[in-house]
C-alpha cells in the first residue's frame, strides 16, 4: 500500500523449468529516501522488471497524501456535488454561480473538518476497526489532526461571509453540529445517525440558499437523509468491535446486530418506496425513473439481501462501500431526470 515504507516493487517474470511463467515480487526498502539497489538487474533475457516510485514516509508528498486520506476526499466530493445539484434544482442562474461555487467549497471544507475531528476522537476504535488510518498508523499526530480540523472549520464557515447572511448562519450551525456530533451526540443511540443524515440533506438545501431560491432542492435532501441515515447504521455494525473495545454505546451494541439491520432497512426501504414519486408527480422525467430503478433501487435491494443473509461486520463493510459509490448514481439520476436527457 502507498503508506507502507517501500519505494518500489520489482516484478520479475521468467519461465520455469516447465515452460510456465512465474511471478516473483521483491520489495525494495527505502534508505534515506532513495531506492536500495536501484540498478539491480539479472542476466535473464526473459525478465520483465516493472518499478514504480511512491512517496517516502518522510517526504512532503507523503505528508500531503496522509492529510488527503484524513479528510476522506470522496465524502467531500459528494458534498461539493450535492450543493451544485441543489442549486441547479433550485433554478440557479449565472448571476449566482460564484456564490454556489463558494458554498460548495465551504461544504467540502466543513465535511473534511468533521472527518478529521472524527478521526481525532476515534483513535481507540480506529486502532481496531481501521488501523491503517493516518492517525492510528502514526502518519499524522493527533494534535496536528486537531489543528488541521479547526483550521478547516474556520475557513469553511468564513466562506459564508462571501455568500449571504443565511449561508453564514447555516455554515456556523453545521460546524457546531459536526463538533457536537463527534463529541456528544454519538453517545445517544440513533440520534447521531439521524443528525448525520440531516446534515447531508442540508448540503442540497445549501445550494438553494446560495442561489436564493430553495425550490426543489428539498427532494434530493429527503432522499439523502434517508439514504445516509441507513448507511450510518450499517457503518455502526461494521465498527462494532472497535466501539465495544473503546466502551462506546452504538445501536448494534445496545440492541444487537440483527435488530440494527432491521432498523437500517426501514430507511433503505423508504428510499426505494418513495423514489418513483418525483416521476409520478411529473417533477422528474422518465429517464430519472429508469436510472433510479436500475442504478439505485436494485442496488438497495441487493444490499438489503446481503444484510439479511449475514448481519455481520464483513457484510456491513461491503454494503457501506456499495452505498457510498451508489450515491453518485443517485445524483446522476436526479440531474438527468431534471434536464430530461440521457
Amino acid at each position: 500500500m502507498l503508506y507502507k515504507p517501500y519505494l518500489a516493487i520489482g516484478r520479475l517474470k521468467e519461465k520455469d523449468e516447465g515452460g510456465r511463467m512465474k511471478d516473483e515480487r521483491e520489495k525494495v526498502k527505502v534508505e534515506g529516501g532513495k531506492m536500495k539497489d536501484e540498478n539491480r538487474v539479472t542476466s535473464s533475457p526473459k525478465q520483465d522488471i516493472v518499478l514504480f516510485r511512491i512517496p517516502h514516509p518522510s517526504s512532503f508528498l507523503f505528508c500531503l497524501y496522509a492529510y488527503f486520506r484524513l479528510i476522506r476526499p470522496i465524502n467531500g466530493l459528494i458534498a461539493f456535488m450535492a450543493v451544485i445539484l441543489g442549486a441547479f434544482l433550485a433554478g440557479s442562474n449565472s448571476d449566482s454561480l460564484g456564490k454556489v461555487i463558494i458554498t460548495a467549497i465551504a461544504a467540502l471544507l466543513l465535511l473534511s473538518a468533521g472527518n478529521a475531528l472524527n478521526d481525532f476522537y476515534d483513535i481507540e476504535t480506529d486502532k481496531i476497526n481501521r488501523p491503517l488510518r493516518p492517525i492510528p498508523s502514526g502518519h499524522i499526530k493527533r494534535r496536528s489532526a486537531l489543528i488541521f480540523a479547526i483550521a478547516l472549520f474556520i475557513l469553511g464557515a468564513s466562506l459564508g461571509l462571501f455568500v449571504s447572511r443565511a449561508a453564514l448562519i447555516v455554515a456556523i450551525i453545521v460546524s457546531i453540529l459536526l463538533v457536537f456530533y463527534t463529541t456528544k451526540l454519538r453517545e445517544f443511540i440513533l440520534i447521531g445517525n439521524i443528525v448525520i443524515g440531516l446534515l447531508t440533506g442540508l448540503t442540497f438545501v445549501s445550494g438553494g440558499i446560495a442561489s436564493e431560491s430553495i425550490g426543489r432542492s428539498f427532494i434530493p435532501a429527503t432522499f439523502a437523509f434517508l439514504f445516509i441515515t441507513g448507511r450510518e447504521i450499517v457503518k455502526d455494525i461494521q465498527d462494532i468491535k472497535g466501539d465495544r473495545a473503546a466502551g462506546m454505546l452504538s445501536l448494534p451494541l445496545k440492541w444487537g446486530q440483527r435488530k440494527s439491520v432491521y432498523i437500517s432497512l426501514i430507511f433503505l426501504a423508504m428510499v426505494i418506496i418513495i423514489s418513483p414519486i418525483p416521476y409520478v408527480l411529473n417533477i422528474y422525467s422518465f429517464y430519472y425513473l429508469i436510472c433510479v430503478i436500475f442504478g439505485v433501487d436494485l442496488v438497495m435491494v441487493y444490499c438489503i439481501w446481503i444484510l439479511l443473509k449475514a448481519p455481520l461486520e464483513k457484510s456491513a463493510a461491503k454494503v457501506a462501500n456499495l452505498m457510498k459509490f451508489d450515491i453518485f448514481i443517485g445524483l446522476g439520476a436526479i440531474y438527468i431526470g431534471n434536464i430530461g436527457l440521457v
